[in-house]
């Protein structure tokens, strides 16, 4: 459990605006995203064919082709959902959040979560190859499920990771992680805190 919890880590690296759009989720729950977002989901790779062309696309400004194309592989499996920041790429990063769903559960009481939050660091930063350090790791809600939020160093040396862990029924839980530049981390914070406040079950939503 905790090689594949450390494996879905590395993989990643305030009130929200008006023109917020609705977006349905493969995984099963509608969010609202601020304009200045780029969405890259498998439903909206079906809407927009051409959403990875990289040629004179400046929704891609400061951002790696490489990573682009294995974003765009990932996606198209269904079984990942990307964020990306576009007001604050720079520098070959663009702060961003993916989303993806896992068969487990989440730790219930204080004493299951001890030991998971004291072997993260270790785990990460083999994982990572130097030293992370652990900001949170406690038990929270959002929109009223059950969830793990952790706060750690990014993959990328000068970033930061927020994860929320949230067990959507028994036995899934849906893992949204947000890596920021530390420069952009109180504007990243907030909007990913907002992005999870307004998630709903699907069927309460709808496609946009």
């Amino acid at each position: 459990m905790m090689k594949r919890l450390v494996v879905l880590i590395a993989l990643c690296g305030l009130m929200l605006p008006a023109y917020a759009k609705e977006y349905v989720s493969s995984f099963g729950f509608s969010i609202n995203v601020p304009g200045d977002w780029l969405v890259m989901t498998s439903q909206e790779m079906k809407s927009n064919a051409d959403m990875f062309d990289l040629s004179g696309n400046d929704k891609y400004k400061g951002m790696d082709p490489n990573l682009l194309k294995k974003i765009e592989q990932m996606v198209k499996t269904g079984r990942v959902e990307f964020y990306f920041n576009r007001s604050t790429g720079s520098g070959g990063f663009a702060d961003n959040i993916n989303m993806m769903k896992q068969i487990g559960h989440i730790p219930e009481t204080g004493a299951q979560l001890q030991p998971l939050c004291k072997a993260l660091p270790g785990e990460l930063s083999h994982a990572f190859g130097r030293t992370i350090h652990m900001f949170q790791c406690r038990l929270t809600k959002i929109g009223g499920m059950p969830a793990l939020l952790t706060e750690f160093d990014g993959m990328v040396a000068g970033t930061r990771s927020i994860q929320y862990q949230m067990q959507s029924s028994p036995n899934v839980k849906v893992i949204a992680t947000a890596t920021s530049k530390l420069s952009a981390l109180p504007k990243i914070r907030g909007e990913f805190d907002a992005m999870l406040q307004s998630i709903k079950p699907a069927q309460q939503g709808s496609v946009q």
